[in-house]
């Protein structure tokens, strides 16, 4: 009896130590989970609205669209089913809850849905859409609690905003005029100049568009070019007439959020040579709802000189979580939108006046600002958002579009990249073909006359996770007695390659190409790692994927030549090719994570390095 009694005491101690124990994990369990909340909250501010569903949406994991400038004349072939009236109407006719709030709007009539459809590649666009979007509509508070909270100088300098534009939606223009107005400190915004680069549609000509700007209470210029000049001499007419202390550029369909210009203005108060730009809010082309950008973005570029969007190092991501609302050191911009003091875009040579039309011009002046003790910056606390499209209405009035960018991106690199100018020409001999016939000595004077420092000094200083080859890295192919280690383009944009396998080329295949770098990864175009993931958090199972870089332990792997082995540092895992090989196709399947053994034919790897320097070329 009195045995009984002391196990059934054992038992309940044990099932109120159970009961504890379960309570202080969830207790711990939710206080971890609150504390999650509560920094998300934090770093992220507000959570944007969410998007309607369409055929495509741009997201977080293919956000690389490069910011376009401003409408081109209309390809002839998108012109067929559209008469010269329909070109030329302007059907701004406001519906009044449409885009309140900036929401979307997504529910169209099917005789509505027909007319936008018919009308969307006028400007790449739903038009029908933005005309029914008041051009001073509602938009959500952005900013995070803290950037609100901000007092910022009362004697902030001020701004001439420049917007150039050609053949642009009325909607959009005048929504982007209205914007900067309504939601800038009058005392600051000097004047808002327009620069019309030679349009045709008759609702931007004088004296339509000059009559439907006149009652608006603030200084607005519009300045008209005669011949068509493209977005980077545009700019120039609209800098050379400005009067502002601050130039701040913005493209012609954009929408200013409240207290996007303090910041800004801020910046260059504090520092003259600092060149900030907003976070770029995203417009959806189809829907016009409005939709707050990552913050945690910065600018920087792929081999082929594209302007991309990529994430910040982990280091960098830690170092600004102690100051959410300080500024973003940006190895590039996107350059459609951005301030800079007067004076200063001046002294630095304003934008090369050698460049076409536009392209690479955003490169340039990065590159030009960073190396010339200037900084380009991106402020949390800005907001700007930007119509963001699935293609471009873009042309080259008389020129090949590819001859304009490689033309553009060839002064890039010879007047900025040094001997990386090479490693450019390899990857895209086109433009050094046209390397007799382009001129920059006045843009190489200027740098001297700047004294500027190297493009080695932008690498190590401030791209520092770039991924162009060092004489410290092997760049190449990776090969085997089977395949070689290829990717390829993902369905969702330049950041989501597939890694496979693949016959090897003897040719320039830029989807064979590696970097292995000194400090032990592989990398590739677009700021991949080929990396590891855990297929279950308390697995033992790994898989090999293309990811963002991001300096995480999964990305390091340590080469041994003599034996040709790749061995994962995390997983002690080493790189293999696959079993199953299908020789009729060109594509294989990607390597393979296996278990280190120096006699297994499937881990011996080869680095046939692509030489790239001058006597190469």
């Amino acid at each position: 009896m009195i045995a009984s009694l002391i196990r059934s005491r054992k038992r309940s101690k044990r099932i109120v130590a159970y009961a504890v124990f379960l309570f202080g994990f969830l207790a711990i369990w939710c206080s971890f989970s609150l504390a999650l909340v509560f920094l998300s909250d934090f770093y992220f501010g507000e959570k944007p609205i969410q998007s309607q569903k369409s055929s495509k949406q741009i997201g977080r994991s293919n956000f690389h669209v490069v910011v376009g400038h401003y409408n081109g004349n209309l390809p002839e072939e998108k012109k067929r089913n559209l008469t010269s009236d329909e070109l030329n109407a302007n059907l701004y006719s406001p519906h009044d809850d449409w885009g309140e709030g900036g929401t979307g709007v997504s529910h169209l009539t099917p005789e509505q849905q027909k007319r936008a459809d018919s009308t969307f590649a006028v400007n790449q666009f739903n038009l029908l859409v933005s005309d029914g979007i008041s051009v001073r509509r509602s938009l959500p508070e952005i900013r995070k609690p803290s950037c609100r909270n901000i007092t910022y100088p009362e004697d902030l300098p001020t701004t001439s905003v420049i917007i150039v534009y050609h053949n642009e939606a009325y909607s959009t223009l005048l929504r982007t005029v209205w914007s900067v107005i309504d939601r800038s400190p009058k005392h600051l915004l000097k004047e808002i100049i327009l620069v019309d680069d030679f349009s045709d549609r008759e609702f931007l000509r004088y004296p339509k568009l000059d009559e439907s700007i006149k009652p608006i209470p603030t200084d607005i210029k519009i300045i008209r070019s005669k011949e068509r000049v493209g977005l980077i001499r545009a700019r120039m007419m609209g800098a050379q007439e400005a009067q502002g202390d601050v130039l701040t550029f913005l493209d012609s369909h954009c929408e200013c959020t409240k207290g996007w210009l303090e910041p800004l203005l801020t910046r260059i108060k504090l520092n003259r040579k600092a060149v900030p730009c907003p976070v770029i809010d995203i417009i959806n082309d189809n829907t016009f709802q409005y939709q707050k950008g990552i913050e945690m973005f910065r600018g920087g570029f792929n081999w082929n000189l594209q302007f991309r969007w990529y994430g910040m190092p982990s280091s960098m991501a830690k170092q600004h979580l102690l100051d959410p609302t300080g500024p973003i050191e940006s190895p590039t911009m996107a350059g459609g939108l951005f301030s800079i003091d007067r004076n200063y875009f001046e002294e630095l040579g304003e934008y090369d006046p050698g460049m076409d039309i536009w392209g690479g011009e955003n490169l340039e002046m990065s590159f030009r600002i960073w190396q010339c003790g200037g900084r380009v910056e991106i402020l949390p606390c800005s907001h700007v958002g930007h119509v963001f499209r699935k293609s471009s209405p873009h042309d080259f009035p008389g020129k090949s579009s590819g001859k304009v960018l490689n033309a553009n991106l060839l002064r890039v690199a010879e007047v900025w990249m040094d001997e990386w100018k090479y490693y450019f020409y390899k990857i895209a001999p086109q433009a050094y073909r046209m390397r007799p016939s382009i001129d920059v000595s006045e843009r190489v004077e200027l740098r001297k006359t700047l004294n500027c420092k190297s493009f080695k000094w932008y690498l190590q200083n401030v791209f520092k996770d770039h991924f162009l080859p060092t004489p410290l890295d092997k760049f190449g192919r990776i090969s085997n007695s089977k395949y070689c280690a290829a990717y390829r383009p993902g369905d969702t944009g330049p950041k989501n390659h597939r890694l496979l396998g693949a016959p090897c080329t003897m040719g320039l295949d830029l989807w064979q190409l590696w970097l292995y770098t000194g400090d032990h990864r592989l990398r590739t175009d677009e700021h991949l790692c080929l990396t590891v993931v855990q297929l279950l958090h308390t697995s033992s199972d790994w898989k090999i994927q293309l990811k963002e870089c991001a300096g995480f332990d999964t990305e390091y792997w340590d080469f041994k030549p003599n034996i040709g082995r790749f061995k994962n540092r995390k997983t002690g895992l080493c790189l293999a090719s696959p079993d199953i090989f299908d020789p009729s196709k060109d594509e294989f399947n990607p390597p393979i994570l296996d278990k280190c053994r120096n006699s297994d034919e499937k881990q011996k790897w080869t680095i046939t390095e692509m030489p790239w320097l001058p006597e190469h070329i």
